[in-house]
Formats: structure tokens, sequence, C-alpha cells
């Protein structure tokens, strides 16, 4: 048992997702997305350390998921899933902070979020997308809410954006395979 965080064995999902992406890959003719592996699993030692650095406890489900994958370079298209080595500051985590500062007050409110409590989960360079969860007392707690100008979607939990985003790609993948 890994310090009482839900444990759920991420590895069947992972191992489907890498088959998607990499048919997503080679399906890709125009290559409009890059194509990368999951970052190498975390000790809880290594997931301590960076809660420490920010302040806060991620969310169970996060943690537990950073256990199998330490973050995953073009998750979904250019979307980049965090790691510890993002949320120490990667260019792209420091992007995704600094669009958080200037998202129009109403983009918030919509979203029932609240501006400086929130901890992006993913996000990317090329466009506005993000995801984000928000930050209560010193706890990163669900939903994940999908923000680009405003909200596009949300999950529950973070087990279910990883499992939306997995559905995502295979969207993704008839897209392509269908022209």
């Amino acid at each position: 048992m890994w310090k009482g965080d839900h444990m759920r064995d991420w590895r069947p999902e992972i191992v489907h997702l890498v088959g998607i992406k990499q048919a997503i890959d080679d399906a890709d003719t125009r290559g409009l997305w890059e194509y990368h592996l999951p970052k190498v699993r975390v000790s809880d030692e290594e997931i301590d350390a960076v809660e420490r650095h920010l302040g806060i406890r991620l969310d169970p489900d996060y943690r537990a998921f950073l256990r199998y994958a330490n973050g995953w370079p073009s998750f979904f298209q250019s979307v980049d899933l965090f790691g510890t080595h993002d949320l120490y500051g990667s260019p792209t985590f420091e992007l995704a902070q600094q669009v958080l500062e200037v998202i129009e007050p109403i983009v918030y409110e919509q979203a029932g979020l609240e501006p400086g409590k929130v901890l992006p989960v993913a996000a990317t360079a090329e466009d506005m997308d993000m995801f984000v969860m928000p930050v209560v007392d010193g706890q990163q707690v669900p939903p994940v809410v999908w923000i680009a100008g405003g909200e596009i979607d949300r999950f529950p939990t973070f087990d279910d954006y990883v499992l939306a985003m997995i559905e995502y790609n295979a969207r993704e993948l008839a897209t392509l395979r269908n022209g």
C-alpha cells in the first residue's frame, strides 16, 4: 500500500495508449503530432519532494499515476501530461502558469474555479489548452477541468481524465485513418 493513496494498476491502460499513439504516428502522414512514450515512473520520495517544492499535496489519483508514468509528452495531440520534472518548472508548466494569471475572471467563475487556486496537470505550448485541478487548503482536488479560452470539458477525477484522454486519442486515430 502506498501511503493510503488510491492504488490503480495503470499498466494495461498505458500499454493500450502506447499502441494507439504508435498507430497515430503511423497514420499521421502529414506530421501533425509528435509521438512520445510516457516517462519512467517515480518513487514516493520524488513525489513528496515535488509536493514540498509546490507547497501542496497532489491529488491521490495523480500521485498514483505518477508511480506508473512520470508524465507523458504529447499525451493528447500537443498537450503534455505533467510529471514531477515539469512541476518543478518546465517551460510548458511555466507557460501554463502565466496563462492562468491572465485568464479573464469570468472564465474562472463559469468553471467554478478560483483564480490563483488551481494547478495545471497538463498543457500545451501550442495554444491555450490546459487541464487544471483546484487547490483547496493545500490539497489538489478533483475535478480536472479542460480550459481553452473557456471550459471545454470536465472530468470528475484524475482517473476519469486519463481514461477520457485515451478515448480522445482513439478518436484522433479514427479521424486520421478516415482522412
